[in-house]
């Protein structure tokens, strides 16, 4: 009972995985130096749904290192670019919002918008650091470049994340629930 637990969630978490490589890669022209892409809607997706919070850095983490390797961040871009300190955010803003998102006695909406309003801070913040460094930019010129004008994209994928996430089926994101009454139960079975 206990494998078949395991491969579901392996298999769930590389879906989650491919999904961010393949989605992340494209990116939407908006006019000058603005791109959109999904890899921010990804990781929400992720954090949301997720049943333990190491997948959420697992997958972010794979993430990560696939693109140093493979053109997978958005516009096909591989390696350490500009937006690099975004892609690390990742990793640190998942548990955020993982955890964010099972705070109790919260309605499940305003806990998700929460969460993710939280991890995006958090994305900012360490992507703009980042790309001061890099190009030694001001703090005024990196934020109109990399934070201002995606500030609505970001808005409408914390609002696209959550309703994937509340139109998905309860056994999609209540694996760590099912995953424990089922471990119990094996337990009372084998005593």
């Amino acid at each position: 009972m206990k494998n078949t637990i395991t491969v579901k969630r392996i298999t769930k978490n590389a879906i989650l995985l491919a999904m961010m490589c393949v989605l992340g890669m494209f990116s939407l022209p908006l006019g000058a130096n603005i791109k959109v892409s999904l890899q921010l809607l990804m990781v929400f997706i992720i954090c949301l749904t997720a049943s333990h919070v190491i997948d959420c850095v697992i997958i972010t983490s794979l993430y990560l290192l696939l693109g140093l390797l493979l053109p997978i961040y958005a516009g096909f871009a591989v390696g350490v670019t500009p937006t690099f300190g975004y892609v690390i955010s990742f990793v640190i803003i998942s548990p955020i919002i993982f955890y964010l998102n099972k705070i109790p006695k919260i309605h499940p909406v305003l806990r998700m918008i929460i969460a993710c309003a939280v991890g995006l801070v958090v994305c900012y913040i360490i992507g703009t650091i980042f790309m001061m460094l890099y190009l030694s930019f001001t703090l005024e010129k990196t934020l109109m470049i990399s934070v201002v004008p995606y500030i609505p994209f970001d808005i409408a994928k914390i609002t696209i994340a959550i309703l994937i996430t509340l139109l998905l089926p309860k056994s999609v994101i209540d694996d760590q629930k099912k995953t424990k009454k089922q471990e119990n139960n094996q337990e009372t079975i084998e005593k």
